[in-house]
């Protein structure tokens, strides 16, 4: 289903583009590495794999989990 894998790749980069916009806000990063340091958390990980529904959440929920992360080192609560 080719217009499934547009809307999943559509929704996970809108998502990243608020994430690391709030990121960049929030942590005084630059561009590049808040997109680096989003990229390689568990939560973009669990953002690109569609059997954990992330990527139909909404970015301020997948930012509170980022921050969570961030925080304690670890996602909890959010299964393979």
């Amino acid at each position: 289903m080719k217009t499934a894998n547009n809307n999943f790749e559509f929704l996970v980069e809108y998502i990243t583009a608020k994430v690391v916009e709030w990121m960049i806000k929030d942590y005084g990063l630059g561009l590049e590495e808040a997109l680096v340091q989003f990229h390689n958390t568990e939560t973009f990980e669990k953002l690109c794999e569609r059997t954990t529904n992330l990527y139909i959440e909404s970015p301020a929920y997948v930012y509170e989990i980022l921050q969570d992360e961030l925080r304690h080192g670890t996602l909890r609560g959010i299964n393979d």
